[in-house]
Parts: structure tokens; C-alpha cells; sequence
């Protein structure tokens, strides 16, 4: 392990292969058994899958701008040595133990009041892509809060209200507000049982999003308006964690603004923040951004965005882009009880 506390700090993993070219055989397979439930495997494809998602969706690239801000480094690698108490009194491995652990961790970075603190990178390198997943979903929550905070959006308003496809739908009945805190009491929720079914809808939508198999470029839209209604609860009572959720998000933002979701995206925030290196956001079928989950970025960039809810956020930005009035926005929106009861919680406590 390297002393400089400026430098990232150096594991031995067995995810260290990834560091370098894969061979044209296993790129060549690995392509071949593409698939939705490969791609969330974990297994070497899935690694695969998610530092190359342009070779495997259409892509929209949004552009760093001309300057980037300056991280300063100050790193702890005592981290390494980090541990906490579970949910069940258990100690658990270190932090260091972890990260070369079965899990196939690529990257780390913590902050801390303005300097990166912890930079690791046990299965990538540092200006590698990867795929940000579900960490996307905050993306188009932000733009939607401000459109609210501006008085653009009403959050108390159906989302049919602003994305005329809709109307008709079970979405004249959900709040953009229920939309965003996952409480819609739709029929559209990503639980094992859901996902592992292909008859489900929330399977068929993946199906259509992702096109796979015999879909048509706007079939994902014409299901987001066949979901039912649950019967057994109404809107904002229960948290059900559904991307559809999110997509309709990115519908409602590219209705209000009449621009691209990349294009006042970039506007609003990835302008505004340092970017070192581009930012590429995977698209449906028939090119919308999938704000739900296929933001791709450097592990740097991502903490320069993490950092604009922050006090540091000066750091990485002339302009307060969060300011507090839209973090209590945010923190305030949703109910806790929702989630309390979720199978989310539970799927997270296990």
C-alpha cells in the first residue's frame, strides 16, 4: 500500500484483471449471453456488462465542460481497518477485507468535508466508465424537485397532468409526488418474485426497456399505460420500489421543459459541477434516457455529484445547485412509515 496520501490506495484483489484488456474470446462470448438476468448475475459478464453498457445499450453522451474542480486528497488508510456493528450485534470483516471479498468491488471513494478520504479501485481504473445503477434514480428525482422548487411542476398534480400519454391511464390517480417516493399503489414493483417472472408487468417493461426479445421501440410506453392499481392500499401509503417509477420522472421532466432530459440535465447540473470526463446515460428503444439506472461516469465524478448535497459543495461548483430550501424539499417529501413497511426494508435488513 502505497504512504501518499494522494494517491489511491492499493488492494490485492483478484478483480485487478479487470484493470486490463479482456481477451477478444471472452469479449465475444460474453456479448453472445447478453441478456437481463446475466446482466444482473454477478457473475464475470455482469462485470463485463457494466463498465461497457455502451456496447451493449444506444447512448447519449453528455459533455464535461471546459474546466474541471479540483479534488483535494487527504487519504485515511486506516479506513481500511473500519468495521460496525449489524443489525443483529455482530461485528462485521473489515473494510479492507471486503473489498477483496466475494462481492466483486471495483471502486470506493468517501469524502469528507471537501477532501476524498478514501479512493480505492480493487477491479477498475480510475477514468474507467461504470454503470451507476439504481444511484441513477437521483438524477431525475433532483430535476423534478427543481421544477417544483421553481413552481413549474405542482407535486400535488397527477403525472398524467403533465405527460398527456398518460391520460386515461392509472396514472390520472398518482401524484407526482407519490411518484417520486415510490408510493404509487401500482402493480409495478421490482421484488424477486416480480423480477424472476416473465409474466409479471414489471418483467415485460424491463423486456421492452431494455429490448430484449420481440419488442417494438415504444412498447415500454404503451405498457407504462396498462399497470393496474392495487386494491389493497392507496397512493402514498406504501413504498414500492419500481424504475418505472423513475421513468415516468424523466417523461414529466422532458413534457415540462420541452428539452431532452440530457440536454436540461446538463444544463441544470453536470455543467455546473467539474465533471473531469463525459457523462453517458443509456436510452429506451426509441432514445429516451433510462434515468432509472444507466448513468455511466468515473467513480471521481460521481463524488463530485454526491458532493453538490453537501456542505462542500463550493468545492466542486461556483453555484449552490442543491441549496438547503431544496434539500428540505427532498428530505421532507416522503413518509417514513411508507418505507418502513416495505419489502425494500426487508430486502435491505437481509
Amino acid at each position: 500500500m502505497t504512504n501518499d496520501k494522494r494517491k489511491p490506495m492499493q488492494v490485492d484483489s483478484k478483480m485487478a484483471r479487470w484493470k486490463k484488456p479482456q481477451s477478444l474470446e471472452f469479449v465475444s462470448e460474453a456479448t453472445k449471453r447478453f441478456s437481463f438476468p446475466n446482466w444482473q448475475s454477478g457473475s464475470d459478464d455482469s462485470v463485463y456488462y457494466n463498465l461497457n453498457i455502451p456496447s451493449f445499450f444506444p447512448t447519449r453522451v453528455v459533455a464535461q465542460p471546459g474546466e474541471f474542480s479540483v479534488l483535494a486528497r487527504n487519504l485515511q488508510p486506516e479506513l481500511l481497518n473500519l468495521t460496525f456493528t449489524d443489525h443483529e450485534g455482530n461485528t462485521t470483516q473489515t473494510l479492507g477485507e471486503y473489498l477483496v471479498g466475494p462481492k466483486q468491488v471495483q471502486a470506493m471513494l468517501m469524502a469528507h468535508q471537501g477532501k476524498v478520504v478514501f479512493e480505492v479501485y480493487p477491479g477498475m481504473n480510475p477514468l474507467d466508465m461504470h454503470v451507476w445503477m439504481s444511484a441513477s434514480k437521483t438524477t431525475a428525482g433532483l430535476l423534478v424537485a427543481m421544477l417544483a422548487d421553481a413552481g413549474t411542476v405542482d407535486l400535488d398534480q397527477p403525472v398524467s397532468s403533465y405527460v398527456e400519454e398518460f391520460k386515461g391511464s392509472a396514472l390520472d390517480d398518482i401524484t407526482v409526488k407519490n411518484t417520486m417516493n415510490m408510493a404509487t399503489a401500482l402493480n409495478n414493483e421490482e421484488t424477486f418474485a416480480n423480477l424472476t417472472n416473465p409474466e409479471s408487468w414489471i418483467a415485460k417493461w424491463f423486456s421492452a426497456v431494455f429490448s430484449v426479445g420481440d419488442v417494438t421501440p415504444t412498447q415500454w410506453r404503451e405498457l407504462m399505460k396498462t399497470v393496474d392499481k392495487l386494491d389493497s392500499e392507496g397512493p402514498g401509503e406504501l413504498f414500492r420500489y419500481s424504475t418505472a417509477n423513475t421513468q415516468a420522472l424523466v417523461m414529466v421532466t422532458e413534457a415540462v421543459t420541452g428539452m431532452n432530459w440530457q440536454d436540461y440535465w446538463h444544463q441544470q447540473v453536470w455543467s455546473k459541477i467539474g465533471a473531469r470526463s463525459p457523462l453517458i446515460v443509456g436510452l429506451t428503444p426509441d432514445g429516451m434516457p433510462v434515468g432509472g439506472g444507466l448513468i455511466n461516469t468515473t467513480p471521481e465524478d460521481m463524488i463530485r455529484y454526491a458532493m453538490i448535497y453537501t456542505p462542500s459543495w463550493n468545492v466542486v461548483s461556483s453555484e449552490n445547485v442543491v441549496p438547503k430550501r431544496l434539500l428540505d424539499l427532498v428530505f421532507n417529501m416522503g413518509d417514513p412509515a411508507a418505507y418502513t413497511k416495505s419489502t425494500e426494508r426487508e430486502y435491505g435488513t437481509q
